[in-house]
This record gives structure tokens, C-alpha cells and sequence, in this order.
């Protein structure tokens, strides 16, 4: 029995060594080079950026909302909890868009106004 723990633990020092001698030559070799992901060093061009990113979400999220009230509107048959829900869905998508837009056209007009 003390044999084959002594076994165990001779095979579990081996491989360990192994492993770090290995992954010592591996780090030598390898290099990384880590580039840029946002690609612009200047805060208002990436503040744009973020902003139109954020335009193409909400328009995304409009569609879908915009289909899924439509959908649960014509499968409603005649069934005044569902049609009342898609009427819902539909009006609040539509609200948000005119706030989300609002916003954008206010952002756009500050930043014309700051920028003079």
C-alpha cells in the first residue's frame, strides 16, 4: 500500500515538473501582440461611436418590438386582454423611439453649440 503512494505521488512530482519546465520554454517562444480594439485615441470620436452603436441597438430593439406587437395583434382573435397588450407593446415601442431620438437630437445640437 505505501509503495503504491509513494508511486502515486513520484508520478504526480514528475508530471508537475514536467508541466512547468514545459510551460517555462512554451512562455519563451510565444508572443503576443495585443492591438487596439476601440481604434481612436480621441474621446469625442469614440463617444460618436458609442452613440451610433447605441442607435443601431435601440432601432434593432424597435423592429422586434414593433413585430411582436404586430403578431400578438393578429393572433389576438378577438381576444380584447391580448389585442389590448399588443396596443401596449405597440404605443410604449413607439414612445421609446421618439425618446430615444429626442435624446440623439439633443446630444447632436449640444455638441454643434460646445463645438462653435
Amino acid at each position: 500500500m505505501k509503495k503504491a503512494i509513494k508511486k502515486i505521488l513520484i508520478s504526480c512530482n514528475v508530471f508537475v515538473s514536467l508541466l512547468v519546465v514545459g510551460i517555462n520554454n512554451v512562455s519563451a517562444q510565444v508572443s503576443v501582440n495585443i492591438s487596439n480594439p476601440i481604434v481612436t485615441s480621441d474621446f469625442a470620436t469614440l463617444v460618436a461611436n458609442f452613440l451610433k452603436w447605441i442607435l443601431s441597438v435601440a432601432g434593432a430593439l424597435t423592429l422586434l418590438m414593433l413585430v411582436t406587437g404586430g403578431v400578438l395583434y393578429i393572433t389576438s382573435s378577438g381576444n380584447e386582454q391580448k389585442v389590448e397588450i399588443a396596443k401596449k407593446i405597440v404605443t410604449w415601442t413607439i414612445l421609446g423611439l421618439i425618446l430615444i431620438l429626442a435624446s440623439y437630437a439633443i446630444i447632436v445640437v449640444l455638441d454643434t453649440i460646445l463645438t462653435v
